[in-house]
């Protein structure tokens, strides 16, 4: 064994790129960086390592899977089944040789007769157990799909072949696949990811209270109106102007 490499997703990191969020399943492991998605399932039947660009991930989903041929057979041989019943129900053969008298028949014609009544017995019962064998093959079919059935977290990527994973109860209670929709989708990511989320830096037009209040805009109007009233430096006043002398 050459190791865990989810343990060691340092190892796989391009320069400059950072863990978002890491999503544990029971059946395999999710990394979302800032610009890829890591997904590692050793132990399955596929590639042990696999990445996308998180650009390329269309969606992400709980679906069932399942295989349809043991369905399509199932139904088949179930329909063969409830004929060949049919037939065996509705039909007595054996029934044919009580039209003759094989008691008051002698001879070879009493053999005959009885022999012929004994294998059209056993031809019934042989249809009949034809009947209930494809019943039961029937059903050992609709076993095997329902068997293939099974719900797995399936990552729809764009221009290439699709992830899936198999889930269990305990990942769809916690609801793993909203953490990974969450850390997938553009933005900052879901609350206690590592993503760096930048405030706003533009402080233009606004101003500061000196006892450390809350940030006003200023307005530029009344700073206009302002600057016009207040007289240029040296000038003199007209005192004609005073309202005071004027009354």
């Amino acid at each position: 064994m050459l190791g865990v490499w989810s343990e060691h997703v340092d190892e796989l990191l391009y320069d400059g790129e950072r863990v978002k969020r890491r999503v544990d399943l029971e059946g395999a492991t999710f990394v979302v960086t800032n610009d890829r998605v890591l997904v590692f399932t050793e132990g399955g039947d596929g590639p042990n390592y696999r990445t996308v660009e998180r650009p390329n991930v269309a969606r992400v989903s709980i679906e069932t899977e399942d295989s349809i041929a043991p369905l399509v057979w199932g139904s088949v041989v179930l329909f063969l089944a409830l004929g060949v019943l049919l037939v065996a129900m509705t039909y007595d053969l054996a029934s044919i040789a009580d039209n003759f008298d094989v008691e008051g028949t002698t001879g070879i014609a009493g053999g005959a007769l009885e022999t012929v009544e004994t294998l059209l017995t056993v031809f019934d019962l042989t249809v009949l157990a034809i009947g209930v064998l494809l019943l039961l093959i029937a059903a050992a079919f609709f076993v095997q799909y329902i068997g293939s059935r099974s719900r797995r977290l399936l990552l729809r990527v764009s221009g290439d072949d699709d992830i899936s994973v198999p889930v269990s109860d305990d990942d769809l209670e916690a609801e793993r696949e909203v953490d990974l929709q969450e850390a997938i989708a553009p933005g900052p990511g879901p609350v206690g990811s590592d993503a760096v989320v930048e405030a706003d830096a533009d402080g233009r037009g606004k101003t500061t209270d000196e006892r450390g209040g809350a940030t006003a805009p200023v307005d530029e109007t009344d700073a206009d109106a302002d600057e016009a009233s207040t007289p240029p430096d040296g000038a003199e006043t007209d005192p004609t102007n005073d309202p005071e002398e004027s009354g």
